[in-house]
């Protein structure tokens, strides 16, 4: 629902009921994100669980296996859901752009996390941290295109939606 309400309402010149939408967006979907957020940290290990096969009659060796996917899998999850809460902001960010109609910055904005943050994390960090920089690279990369876009979009409302 956001995309199209900001772009039907920008285009009728209703700014308020743009700003309205943009922040009523962030806030619920904001919310989403913090329960599924909250979901993920108390019930890692049970999602996890949910993807490892247990059938009966299984070789030591895939018994071995599942054992420690249990063991590491959990801790992993978390990490790179961790910045799960804030990535509401960029996302309504990005679509805000494509709603009025800026391509451009609006596909530069989805490119952020991915394009400009996680794959040169994931190169960067494990040298340094092992397979937790390739986990850790996930928040950190989450927080820096929130920033990015928080940045943008503030920019953008000030300056358009005044």
């Amino acid at each position: 629902g956001f995309l199209p309400i900001a772009g039907y309402n920008y285009g009728a010149d209703k700014f308020k009921r743009v700003r309205e939408s943009i922040n009523k967006s962030i806030l619920y979907s904001g919310a989403l994100a913090l329960i599924i957020f909250t979901i993920i940290m108390i019930f890692a290990p049970s999602l996890v669980e949910i993807f490892i096969s247990n059938k009966e009659g299984q070789d030591a060796a895939t018994l071995a296996n599942n054992a420690e996917i249990l063991e590491r899998t959990p801790d992993a999850l978390r990490w790179v859901f961790a910045a799960t809460p804030v990535i509401a902001i960029q996302l309504i960010g990005a679509s805000y752009f494509q709603a009025i109609g800026k391509a451009v910055p609006a596909l530069l904005l989805s490119l952020t996390k991915q394009g400009f943050f996680l794959i040169p994390l994931i190169l960067i960090l494990p040298e340094f941290y092992g397979v937790w920089g390739v986990w850790i690279s996930f928040p950190i990369a989450d927080v820096l295109s929130t920033v990015v876009t928080g940045y943008y979009l503030n920019r953008e409302v000030r300056k358009t939606l005044a």
